[in-house]
C-alpha cells in the first residue's frame, strides 16, 4: 500500500522532497486517525487535505526549503500551537462551554447569540455564580433581539422568530435570576456577534465562529489557556471582549423582560392583560426603547392604542418641564413617517395589526386630546406610563384628573427609569452621518433611509 501511494504522489510530478513530505504526513495522519479513534472522520480528512494543500503552496512559494526545512516548518506549526496556549480543538458539542465554566471561581465573560442552555446550566449549577457579590465579575452579552441583523442568522422568517424567542427566553430567565439576587451585568450586541466567546478567570478562553444556517454545536471550538503560557493569545481575546462590551447597548433587564415575555406565549399577551391599554410618545424618531415601551403596552393588553404626540410637527408647543420637546430640530419627522416607523417595525416582529391602533394624541393640548380618547374609547382605557422625569409625573396627574387608571412602568429600585437610548442621541448620529442604525428597529431604518435618498 505504501509503494502504491508513493507512486501515486510521484505521478503528480512533484519535487522529490515535497513528495517525501506529503507521503510522510499522510502516514502520520492515517496513524492518528486509527490510533486515536477520531470521531468525525469527514471533518478530520478535510482538515488533512487543507493542510497538505497549504504545504504544497508553501513549498512552491519557497523552493529552497528542502526536506529538512519542510519538516522544520511542520515542527514549528505544532510547537507554535502550544506556544500560544492552544490546548484543545474540539467540536462545541464535545466540549460544551458550561463544562469549562464549571471551573470558574473569580470572573466570567461571555458573548453569544442567546446562550440559553449555557446560561441556565452554568448559573444553576456553579457555586461561584450563586455566591458572587460583584456584578462586574460576570459580564454577559447577548444579541439584541430587535437587531435587524437577525436576518443574517437565517433567511427563513420562521427561524428568525425562533432565534428572537431564544434570546427573549434568556432575557426573561436572567431577569428572574437577577430578581433572586444573582449579581451580573448584561448588555446587547447590536449585530451577530463575531465569535461565541467565553473567558473564565481571565485565563481560559474558549471561542468558536458562527456558521450561519447551521447548528452551532457542530462548529469547531478552540480553547486557550494563559496560566502557564506567557505568549498565550488568551489576553488578546480579553481585549476583544472589552472592545465588544464597550460597543454593546445598555438596557434595563427587568423592564425589557416585562415587555418581551408575552412573545413566549402564542397569544402574545402577559398573564393578566387589560381589555384596552394605551401608550404614547413623540417617537422622534422611533427607537429601541420606544419599541420596548410599545411592546409592553401590546403584551399587557388585548388591544393597545399608540398615541403619537405633537402629531403636527409644524405646530409645536413650548414645554417648560421638557424644553427639548418644543424645539424644531427636535421634531424632524412627520406624523405619517412616525406611524410607518412603528407599524413596519411591529410587522417585522410578527405583531398583528389588529392588536394595536396608531392615533394622533396632542398631549400639549391635553383637554381636547383626552376628551377625544374619552369620546371614542371611554375612560376604561388603561394608561401605561414609563417614568423618566417630572414631565411624566405631570402627564400622570393629567390622566388621573380625567379619571383614567394609570399603570406606571418602572424599575424595581428607582422611581425614574434611566434612558439608555434617546431620540436626541439618534438625531445627532443621523445628522453627523455616524452609526444610528444600531439604535432603531427595522421600520425606522427603512423610513429614514428612504427619506435620506430623496
Amino acid at each position: 500500500m505504501r509503494t502504491r501511494f508513493y507512486s501515486l504522489v510521484k505521478h503528480l510530478r512533484l519535487p522529490s522532497t515535497l513528495t517525501a513530505v506529503i507521503t510522510f504526513t499522510s502516514f502520520v495522519a492515517a496513524a492518528v486517525y486509527i490510533f486515536f479513534n477520531v470521531s468525525d472522520g469527514a471533518a478530520y480528512w478535510v482538515s488533512v487535505g487543507l493542510f497538505m494543500t497549504g504545504t504544497v503552496i508553501s513549498f512552491h512559494l519557497s523552493r529552497t526549503a528542502g526536506f529538512d526545512g519542510a519538516l522544520s516548518h511542520l515542527r514549528e506549526v505544532i510547537i507554535g500551537s502550544t506556544s500560544i496556549g492552544l490546548i484543545s480543538i474540539k467540536k462545541l458539542a464535545d466540549l460544551p462551554p458550561e463544562t469549562l465554566a464549571a471551573r470558574t471561581n473569580r470572573s466570567l465573560e461571555f458573548v453569544g447569540v442567546a446562550g440559553g442552555k449555557f446560561l441556565m446550566t452554568t448559573l444553576e449549577n456553579v457555586d461561584f455564580f450563586k455566591t458572587n457579590k460583584t456584578p462586574q465579575n460576570v459580564r454577559l452579552m447577548l444579541m439584541d433581539p430587535f437587531s435587524n441583523d437577525v436576518q443574517r442568522l437565517t433567511r427563513d422568517p420562521i427561524q428568525q422568530r425562533i432565534f428572537r424567542e431564544k434570546i427573549i427566553s434568556s432575557i426573561v430567565y436572567l431577569a428572574e435570576k437577577q430578581a433572586a439576587g444573582y449579581k451580573f451585568e448584561v448588555r446587547f450586541y447590536p449585530k451577530v456577534p463575531p465569535l461565541r466567546l467565553m473567558i473564565c478567570d481571565g485565563s481560559v478562553t474558549a471561542l468558536s465562529v458562527y456558521a450561519l444556517e447551521t447548528s452551532g454545536w457542530k462548529n469547531a471550538q478552540l480553547v486557550f489557556d494563559a496560566k502557564n503560557c506567557q505568549e498565550s493569545l488568551a489576553p488578546h481575546f480579553s481585549e476583544l471582549f472589552n472592545d465588544l462590551w464597550e460597543r454593546g447597548l445598555g438596557f434595563n433587564l427587568n423592564l425589557r423582560a416585562q415587555a418581551l415575555e408575552g412573545f413566549l406565549k402564542k397569544e402574545l399577551v402577559s398573564q393578566k392583560p387589560v381589555e384596552l391599554g394605551m401608550v404614547h410618545g413623540r417617537f422622534q424618531p422611533f427607537h429601541h426603547e420606544h419599541l420596548e415601551y410599545i411592546l409592553y403596552g401590546i403584551t399587557h393588553s388585548k388591544k393597545c392604542l399608540i398615541g403619537i404626540t405633537q402629531p403636527n410637527n409644524q405646530k409645536i408647543s413650548d414645554c417648560n418641564l421638557a424644553p427639548h420637546r418644543g424645539k424644531p430640530e427636535g421634531n424632524p419627522f412627520s406624523f405619517e413617517m412616525r406611524r410607518d416607523m412603528i407599524s413596519l417595525s411591529l410587522d417585522e416582529l410578527g405583531v398583528p395589526r389588529d392588536r394595536y391602533e396608531i392615533i394622533p394624541f396632542d398631549i400639549d393640548n391635553h383637554s381636547a386630546s383626552i376628551n377625544n380618547i374619552t369620546s371614542n374609547f371611554g375612560t376604561s382605557v388603561i394608561q401605561f406610563l414609563k417614568l423618566f422625569s417630572e414631565w411624566e409625573l405631570h402627564k400622570k396627574s393629567l390622566f388621573e384628573q380625567s379619571k383614567f387608571e394609570v399603570q406606571t412602568i418602572r424599575d424595581r429600585s428607582n422611581q425614574f427609569s434611566p434612558k439608555n437610548v434617546t431620540g436626541t442621541l439618534v438625531r445627532e448620529l443621523i445628522n453627523s452621518n455616524r452609526n444610528w442604525e444600531d439604535f432603531v428597529p427595522i421600520g425606522t431604518k427603512a423610513v429614514i433611509q428612504s427619506d435620506l435618498r430623496r
